[in-house]
């Protein structure tokens, strides 16, 4: 901080000499700079004398307000950073903060994220400049009117541009795309963890085993499939001890139905006329919901305990296919990162009809910006600063030489095939429909052993009525 005081001096110091020695009158009587700037740099007219640079970032203590942890540098109980990397950022933050004459800080704002939106936004006040949540909550506040697009309108001609990927992670904010606009902002640096869809680890003994000894090579070649995948599935699940229940299992932790993406096709999406409809009745919906029937149930080779049990299981080298995101290999805190096997990272499998990978999730926290903050000029210029710090394409790809990717292959299935193949599985419209979706419709035949057929028959049309009443159809 003396440093810092030191150069601010050194700073006023040159600006009042440039005053007295830089500045030169004109015929009538307004102030030139120096030689060196060319006189069409300079207005055509000045009616008002033209603001200063610090004047212009004083924005007089203003408070940038952030409502995610995941914003701010990680500190050890006793108030110390957790890295050299966390008081860096630290340090980044100091200077943005200087530059502007603003704090940046961190809100709790308790309550379901939808109702938080909606409620703030009919009294007119905001939560936070930066709201993080999921799609569940700003899409139906975005269409309600509580959450500004970032794609256009007010922000927009404020200078954001959401498209900028120097700022903004891309595969994150091209899926908040709902109602012909986008409704988020995403970043990702050595500083913010990367997010991601859900992949595959792998026990690269127990595949071995089942007669695959190259995954990686079916991934290049796109011959790693959902019947090669069942394939191993079944031929790993095994009763060693002639009890009449497995000690190894195929299946571990899945992807909550996320998988269906990679045969092309969602639950739920609009039609050529852009009419919402529910997809999983055609051909490809109907393959991919037969993987999905016998990953989970059909087959009896998914082991059928909690997500903590079995990741745990999996680093115990007892599962063969773990599906995994990001966060659940994110260093040495993480049960899978620990394994006590040489496991193997590769993406979901693609589907009879798929033609490539997607790294599925039916999540995409973002940032959003209330349509009721009335301080958008400030916020769009600090958003722009600050995404400059936290937003990196090179570096965010740093995290992956911690450890969590065993070999180089690893690492280049995470470049290649998963990072930037985040794709956003469409079933969280909504809370009505996401439940509707997630917890009755493949609920049913993922666990309850309801067959696909009998599934779409049960829900079909409460989906699609659900999908008419949100959009207006």
């Amino acid at each position: 901080m003396l440093k810092r005081k030191i150069w601010l001096l050194v700073c006023i110091l040159a600006m009042v000499l440039a005053l007295f020695a830089g500045c030169n009158k004109s015929e009538d009587g307004k102030e030139t700079t120096p030689a060196t700037t060319t006189p069409q740099s300079q207005p055509a007219t000045t009616s008002e004398p033209a603001t200063t640079t610090e004047e212009t970032f004083d924005f007089k203590g203003y408070e940038f307000t952030i409502s995610t942890g995941a914003a701010f540098p990680r500190r050890n109980e006793d108030g110390s950073f957790v890295s050299a990397k966390d008081e860096e950022w630290y340090e980044k933050y100091l200077d943005l903060e200087d530059k502007y004459n603003i704090k940046i800080v961190r809100v709790d704002v308790p309550g379901d994220a939808l109702e938080v939106l909606t409620s703030y936004g009919m009294s007119g006040d905001k939560a936070a400049d930066l709201f993080f949540c999921r799609q569940t909550a700003y899409w139906p506040a975005g269409k309600a009117g509580y959450v500004l697009p970032v794609s256009e309108g007010k922000l927009a001609e404020l200078g954001l541009n959401c498209f900028d990927e120097t700022r903004w992670f891309q595969p994150a904010v091209l899926n908040t795309a709902l109602l012909g606009k986008y409704w988020g902002l995403q970043v990702a640096s050595k500083y913010i963890a990367v997010p991601s869809g859900y992949f595959i680890t792998f026990n690269k003994e127990l595949v071995a085993e089942a007669g695959y000894d190259n995954l990686y090579d079916m991934v290049r070649n796109k011959t790693w499939r959902y019947d090669v995948y069942m394939d191993i599935a079944r031929k790993t699940t095994k009763d060693t001890d002639g009890d009449g229940v497995p000690d190894i299992w195929g299946t571990g932790a899945t992807a909550w139905g996320n998988e269906i993406l990679t045969n092309n096709v969602d639950y739920v999406g609009p039609d050529a006329s852009g009419r919402w409809v529910f997809q999983a009745n055609s051909k490809e919906g109907l393959e991919a919901l037969e993987f999905l029937y016998e990953m989970n149930f059909g087959s009896k080779t998914r082991w059928d305990e909690s997500s903590s049990v079995v990741r745990q299981g999996f680093a115990d080298g007892k599962v063969a296919f773990n599906f995994a995101t990001m966060s659940d290999i994110d260093g040495p805190t993480k049960v899978i990162y620990n394994s006590n096997h040489d496991y193997g990272i590769i993406p979901i499998p693609l589907g009879p009809s798929g033609t490539d990978y997607v790294a599925g999730h039916a999540n995409n926290d973002c940032y959003v910006i209330q349509a009721s903050n009335k301080d958008l000029d400030k916020v769009v210029k600090i958003l722009n600063d600050w995404a400059l710090i936290v937003n990196d394409t090179e570096s965010y790809l740093e995290m992956l030489d911690d450890g969590r990717c065993r070999t180089p292959e690893d690492k280049e299935m995470m470049i290649e095939y998963i990072i930037p193949k985040f794709g956003l599985c469409k079933r969280k419209v909504n809370p009505t429909i996401d439940d509707l979706l997630a917890d009755e419709f493949i609920a049913s035949f993922s666990y309850g052993g309801y067959t696909p057929a009998q599934a779409i028959e049960a829900f079909a049309d409460r989906i699609q009525q659900a999908l008419d009443d949100f959009f207006g159809q």
